[in-house]
Order: structure tokens, then C-alpha cells, then sequence
């Protein structure tokens, strides 16, 4: 315990005019950030989303479930990789046994419910249509280079 306190003293240090928001770009005090630790490493986290914008998160998310209900027929696939929830979720992994609330992050609107491999493709790619095309790209060059590797 008093290892993770010193990291987060010295992390204070470090940020002593505050942190940046990568949400809504705004420079805050520390104390306005979640500060995480890992107690099997010793080491310790400041998440870069102010707890603002995270509870505001929380709530766009609490109000689209109540308006979008949750899958229930046992067919409903995946609208990205048309998998349905069984095949998603082949190891009973907790996380992977549900569908995930899909939503547009600059608009905050609703897009569906998805697998959690696709949502956190999305969410890696931050919805950015350009990058998710150059992933594409990048992709069919390498397929491309093992077809002719096979030729």
C-alpha cells in the first residue's frame, strides 16, 4: 500500500497544474481524475477522462437502454461480424456473454447492439471512418501479399 502511495505521489508531482481532459479538452486538478492501482504490479494509473466526463458517459449510455431494449431472440447476430452470441462467447468468458450498447460518440445516438470484439474495434479505431478505411486497406495488402506468397 505505501508503494502504490508514493507512484501516486509522485504521478501529483508530475501533474501539478493539472491534467487535460481527452474528453473535453479542459485542464483540470488531479483530484477531478480517477486514480487507478494495480495491487499485483504495485503500479498506479490516472485515467485521462474527468470524472465529469465519465459520469455524463454513464448517463448518455443508461438513457439509450432505456429506450433501445436489449436483444432477446436467441438468432440476433452481431450487425459487424453476423456472429450471434454463442459463438461470440465459446469460452463462457463473462464479457464476452453479452451483446454491447453500440453508440455514436459525437452525436451520442444510438446504433445497436454488437459483440464486444466489434465494439472495441470501434472504440480503437475511435469511429474515425478514415483510419477504420486504411485499417481495411492495410488488411487487403496483406492478403494480397500471401495470395501471390501461395501462387
Amino acid at each position: 500500500m505505501t508503494k502504490q502511495l508514493e507512484l501516486f505521489n509522485i504521478v501529483e508531482e508530475i501533474c501539478e497544474e493539472g491534467l487535460v481532459c481527452i474528453k473535453c479538452d479542459i485542464r483540470q486538478p488531479i483530484e477531478n481524475f480517477q486514480q487507478m492501482s494495480y495491487t499485483k504490479t504495485g503500479e498506479a494509473e490516472i485515467k485521462r477522462t474527468c470524472r465529469s466526463c465519465q459520469k455524463g458517459h454513464r448517463q448518455v449510455i443508461a438513457s439509450l437502454r432505456k429506450k433501445h431494449i436489449y436483444p432477446q431472440d436467441k438468432n440476433y447476430s452481431c450487425a459487424i461480424c453476423e456472429r450471434k452470441i454463442e459463438e461470440v462467447n465459446k469460452y463462457n468468458q463473462k464479457l464476452l456473454g453479452t451483446w454491447v450498447l453500440d453508440h455514436c460518440h459525437d452525436t451520442n445516438t444510438f446504433r445497436g447492439y454488437i459483440c464486444k470484439h466489434c465494439n472495441d474495434g470501434l472504440g480503437g479505431f475511435r469511429d474515425d471512418l478514415t483510419t477504420i478505411e486504411k485499417a481495411f486497406i492495410y488488411m487487403k495488402k496483406h492478403k494480397e501479399k500471401l495470395n501471390e506468397t501461395n501462387d
